[in-house]
């Protein structure tokens, strides 16, 4: 698992000695609201936090034994306001952590089948979390030992992840099926029903497709060999990016805090960055601002094709380029819906490119436990600048 300022596509001998480095199987890499901590879910019952304060500040938090088996997802979030850890795994249970001590504060059990996935949440100063089993059933639960509160199907009963829009008021979940048949849709909470189901996601799906939003307008996943978007108010697919070729059929997708960038993982294991125009002058402004000159970041042709409907899910908003805040899995979401400033001068916004990573020293890497057979990479976001990408069987 390592860190990297601007990811891309990783040169052959970087690539393969990276690959001789990592010996663990990862499933899951997310970050605390604050960027402060991220948790490490393995493939076997541990859980690892580790500090992060910047520059070569990266330290060891807490190692927890977690769940009997694979630990599948991990989360952050503030019931009582204080910071806790959220897992789920393969023994059926989600639990919660104290992220200061690693005491466990509560087990919540009810599910039939492993958990796939959890979506910390709060309305109303109602803490709860949602949880999803990979037979589709998907729960909610309260922070006591009172047993889940509600219980859905999710379409197709797809093994599925769930997120909130960034001002907390409307629920999604993607997700796919035993049959590969995904689904990508936005709930009505108070019905426990789907409100609408987006077209567009492939009837043959290879692995389970994976979703992020930004902000409150649009949704994007990762299926078909590229990058699909949809605007949340408008159920057909409202454009397509290929990323230039070299995804593989679900690449793992992941916006930057404010969705101006977006990473995608390649068939070669690698990471590809796509930018609109203003991510393209905050990558700018961050290479200037780390170097003290005059830069400018590598940047190879559009990536959207010229023959898509909308450009990019960019060019309908009214409100100029996509500027906001990226959903995050956990109280982060909850974030105010505040309005871009736009810039008079910038590029066209149809304009996403990518760069590449050339050099060791634009990644740190942490050694973790297990023995690794084969990789695929899975991205997490932490800042404009700094992405978590991981390397899991």
């Amino acid at each position: 698992m390592f860190l990297a300022d601007y990811e891309g596509k990783f040169r052959p001998p970087l690539k393969a000695s990276l690959a001789n480095e990592f010996t663990a199987s990862v499933n899951r890499v997310m970050w605390s609201p604050d960027g402060n901590l991220f948790g490490v879910a393995y493939s076997k019952h541990i859980v690892h936090l580790f500090s992060y304060n910047g520059a070569d500040d990266l330290r060891n938090h807490l190692e927890i034994d977690a769940h009997v088996g694979s630990v599948n997802d991990v989360a952050f979030s503030h019931p009582n306001k204080q910071l806790c850890v959220i897992t789920c795994g393969e023994d059926k249970a989600i639990k919660v952590w104290d992220a200061a001590t690693g005491a466990r504060q509560y087990t919540f059990e009810g599910h039939e089948a492993p958990v796939y996935s959890v979506c910390p949440h709060y309305k109303e100063n109602i803490q709860f979390i949602f949880s999803t089993a990979f037979d589709g059933k998907i729960k909610a639960w309260l922070y006591d030992n009172m047993g889940s509160r509600v219980d859905y199907d999710a379409p197709g009963l797809s093994c599925t992840t769930m997120a909130y829009s960034a001002d907390g008021t409307r629920l999604f979940s993607c997700g796919t099926s035993k049959d590969g048949e995904s689904y990508i849709v936005e709930w009505n909470e108070s019905e426990g029903a789907v409100k609408r189901t987006y077209i567009g996601l492939g009837k043959r799906s290879v692995g389970v497709v994976q979703f992020d939003t930004t902000k409150n307008r649009f949704l994007a996943a990762g299926d078909e060999f590229a990058i699909k978007y949809w605007d949340m108010d408008n159920v057909n697919l409202l454009t397509t990016c290929d990323a230039d070729g070299g995804l593989p059929a679900s690449p793992c997708i992941r916006f930057n805090k404010e969705g101006m960038i977006l990473a995608v993982s390649t068939s070669e294991n690698g990471v590809k960055v796509l930018a609109n125009s203003e991510g393209i002058l905050l990558m700018r402004f961050m290479e200037n601002r780390a170097s003290g000159a005059v830069a400018k970041v590598p940047m190879v042709g559009p990536f959207c094709a010229s023959g898509s409907a909308a450009g990019t899910s960019t060019s309908s908003d009214k409100n100029g380029p996509v500027t906001a805040v990226a959903a995050l899995n956990g109280d982060g979401r909850n974030l105010p819906d505040i309005k871009p400033k736009i810039s008079g001068d910038m590029e066209n916004p149809k304009i996403w490119k990518w760069t590449e990573i050339r050099e060791p020293s634009q990644l740190r890497s942490l050694r973790l436990p297990d023995g690794l057979l084969s990789v695929r990479v899975r991205i997490s976001q932490v800042s404009s600048k700094v992405y978590i990408v991981s390397l899991f069987v």
